[in-house]
């Protein structure tokens, strides 16, 4: 732990602005729960999709559909609703989810207590733009996350060649506490966040765009509004409002993402099992922000993927490599970095294994080295839709000089009372967190719940 002290300094805050300015802490969408980590690989429509991720808006409403096919008959209160969204759909060919997560979280330690830590508090929030701090550093924080997503099938309903209009409205708030539970590792001292995705913002529209597939659906493209996280470096756990909440295993803190923003992207699939993903995203925007900063600042994030989906006798899979590419943000004066990440999982039965390691350079993200893995347990006690997760993770920062480097665990257990309402109690264990100036332990415990429908 020697040599904490320094965080401070402007070293550290240029490690971490790349990640923990607005683009990356206002990150991540997500919807309904799945009953499949994936879908089936021999159906084109499925697969040869842009919003790969289980976050995406458009991809987690066919996930949706899929869970309710696989379901016991539903209430009499959740047929009349299903029963308007299904005649939406069949006369109009619209699709929609409303969804509420809110989450608790925990730690065992603050950063440091006294005027020493408010004063270190309220210059890295000052910084970073995030929520201001609290009187004195936090241990426990709480918020949530309303949803309303959609998608407008205009073109080719039913069809490869499908057109359609996807967007996304949320808001995002504290829940009784200081701060939000996306900033509680700072308070903590962790490296990266344990509460990914529960920021605070006012209700805005945080994607709308349009996309539109050719070639029997073999290739697409998405213009407008967008989340690259929802595009690029597939895992079917990332999903922070229903599996693991650390980054390590879901936004992948060794990658300079871009925030909810203008954008262009892409997918061609050559062969049947191979897909390439491809795309252009502006750096400086936001949940409550519009488009023009992606013409008139011409600062981006590229990425381009390439990945294999599996489709063995023991279950579906993915293996990918994502090449990725951010330039210099001027107004946070973040530096240009670049990197790449490698990412697989392969289902066996009820089991999940998966894997993960990113590299970066240039100083805009706060790890140069990650590395993460884990196992998915699925259909616990021969529940269709819960899960247990189990992750280790370990990073190296940027600064390896002057921080430890972070070893990270987190378990999981999604329990779901009906398939629309889940409960997920959490603990993570942080050991070595590089800015705590006391401690070499940290715990975190956390209780989430959502309702999707």
């Amino acid at each position: 732990m020697a040599g904490r002290g320094w965080i401070g300094s402007g070293a550290f805050l240029f490690a971490i602005v790349g990640w923990c300015t607005p683009p990356a802490a206002q990150q991540l969408s997500a919807g309904p729960d799945t009953v499949e980590p994936l879908p089936p690989v021999n159906a084109r429509s499925n697969v040869s999709k842009i919003g790969r991720s289980p976050t995406d808006e458009s991809h987690q409403l066919e996930r949706d559909a899929l869970a309710r096919q696989a379901s016991a008959r539903d209430p009499f209160i959740l047929e009349q609703w299903y029963g308007v969204k299904d005649r939406l759909k069949a006369r109009h060919n619209f699709e929609f989810g409303l969804a509420y997560t809110a989450i608790s979280q925990n730690a065992s330690e603050d950063i440091i207590g006294g005027a020493r830590g408010v004063a270190l508090l309220s210059r890295l929030y000052d910084y970073l733009d995030l929520s201001p701090p609290g009187v004195t550093p936090t241990k426990n924080a709480a918020g949530g996350i309303f949803e309303f997503q959609g998608k407008w099938t205009v073109i080719g309903a039913d069809t490869p060649n499908n057109g359609f209009i996807g967007f996304s409205v949320e808001s995002r708030h504290t829940l009784g506490t200081e701060i939000p539970p996306q900033n509680l590792f700072l308070d903590a001292g962790a490296f990266w966040p344990t509460a990914t995705a529960f920021n605070e913002f006012d209700l805005s529209v945080v994607s709308l765009y349009y996309e539109q597939y050719f070639a029997d659906g073999a290739a697409g493209i998405r213009v407008g509004k967008m989340l690259p996280f929802t595009i690029y470096d597939y895992m079917s756990l990332k999903n922070p409002k229903t599996d693991f909440s650390n980054a390590a295993f879901n936004l992948n803190p060794a990658i300079g993402w871009a925030s909810f923003g203008f954008g262009v992207a892409g997918v061609l699939r050559p062969i049947e099992p191979v897909y390439i993903v491809a795309g252009i995203h502006d750096i400086n925007g936001g949940p409550n922000k519009g488009i023009q900063s992606f013409f008139e600042d011409e600062e981006y994030f590229k990425a381009l993927e390439i990945g294999w989906d599996t489709a063995l006798d023991v279950g579906n899979g993915n293996l990918h490599v994502l090449f990725w590419d951010t330039d210099a943000r001027t107004s946070t004066k973040t530096p240009a970095s670049r990197g790449f990440t490698v990412g697989g999982e392969q289902q066996f039965g009820r089991l999940l294994p998966f894997v993960r390691y990113g590299y970066s350079e240039g100083g805009g993200t706060p790890l140069r080295h990650l590395v993460a893995g884990g196992l998915g347990f699925k259909k616990i006690f021969n529940r269709p839709n819960d899960v247990i997760g189990v992750g280790l993770s370990w990073g190296e920062p940027i600064a390896s000089e002057i921080f430890a480097n972070q070893k990270a665990l987190e378990v999981y257990y999604r329990v779901h009372l009906i398939d629309e309402i889940a409960v997920t109690p959490s603990v993570q264990y942080v050991k070595d967190p590089p800015l705590n100036l006391v401690q070499d332990e940290l715990y975190l415990v956390s209780i989430r719940g959502r309702a999707a429908f």
